[in-house]
């Protein structure tokens, strides 16, 4: 995520952003003007090819022009639909103390890091269903984050869920979790 902002900022500032929004498009290459586009999509492909690590370049090295490029690196590596990382992001925000030996501006700038990442998994809700989607996601978040560590595999089954099991479904799931732990374990709970 970072990553893609700073290439984008640097697109941007290049007026060169549009080849990787799909806003501009190829003209037929009997066009006058597509030596001048291809050139300039060229110019945004080497930006970014340079901007890689040489292993990740060459998954990339490919590519035919700066959109196509651009998808396939969002489509490995952009993955704004990780949940498991917004519950991550956000147990580490709930989670997050200043250190004693931590200005305010250091902890200030660490947490702010992580509310801006998440961010970027998480947008405003556009509408309010999107809204109310949003908070029953918090929810189900803060609850998982407060069950006990024996339930990490529960968590994890959760959070790689497709949409994302409801609220009562969740709590279903965890409920039948630990009826099978005391039927399989009746020491333990006793």
């Amino acid at each position: 995520m970072p990553w893609a902002r700073a290439i984008s900022v640097a697109l941007g500032g290049r007026s060169k952003i549009g080849h990787i929004m799909g806003i501009v498009t190829p003209p037929a290459a009997t066009d006058d003007k597509f030596e001048s586009w291809r050139s300039s999509d060229n110019q945004v492909m080497t930006w970014i090819f340079n901007s890689m690590e040489p292993e990740v370049y060459e998954i990339f090295a490919y590519s035919e022009i700066a959109k196509e490029l651009w998808d396939s690196i969002k489509e490995h590596y952009g993955n704004q639909n990780n949940i498991s990382r917004v519950f991550e992001l956000q147990q580490e925000v709930c989670q997050t103390k200043q250190l004693p030996t931590q200005s305010f501006n250091e902890h200030l700038g660490l947490i702010k890091k992580r509310w801006d990442e998440l961010k970027q998994y998480h947008p405003k809700a556009a509408t309010v269903d999107e809204y109310v989607i949003r908070e029953e996601q918090d929810k189900l978040f803060m609850l998982l984050a407060s069950v006990r560590p024996e339930y990490e595999d529960a968590k994890r089954q959760i959070l790689m869920t497709t949409p994302l099991p409801s609220f009562a479904t969740v709590c279903n799931i965890i409920q039948r979790e630990e009826t099978r732990r005391r039927v399989m374990n009746p020491v333990i709970s006793s």
